[in-house]
């Protein structure tokens, strides 16, 4: 199964609790294939239980389709496909937490 997924950086969304921005992507090898994630900052500052932060990726999938169209704001959509494999999600945990200093990784 595919999903499309929206480029839009730099783009902070609020919720009850806190935020967060995603504010760079890129792309990694693994198995042959690109793999699609983005790296952004997590707040919660509005929360009962106090301030907290963390530094995150997050993983749309491998890529299938690379910005192939624009949706109507004009930002630029990709087609991806999620990753489903244990050990390739471990890996690229293991990666991501060493090359971009993250915290938490979480996969589509």
């Amino acid at each position: 199964m595919t999903k499309e997924y929206t480029h839009e950086l730099q783009v902070e969304y609020r919720s009850i609790s806190g935020r967060y921005e995603p504010e760079k992507e890129g792309k990694i090898r693994v198995d042959g294939k690109e793999v699609l994630y983005v790296v952004g900052n997590a707040v919660v500052d509005s929360s009962c239980c106090g301030p907290w932060g963390c530094r995150y990726a997050f993983v749309p999938g491998y890529v299938v389709k690379w910005k192939y169209k624009n949706d109507d704001k004009g930002n630029p959509v990709s087609l991806v496909k999620p990753l489903i494999n244990e050990r390739v999600s471990k890996e690229l945990t293991q990666l991501l937490k060493t090359k971009e200093g993250v915290m938490q990784v979480q996969f589509w």
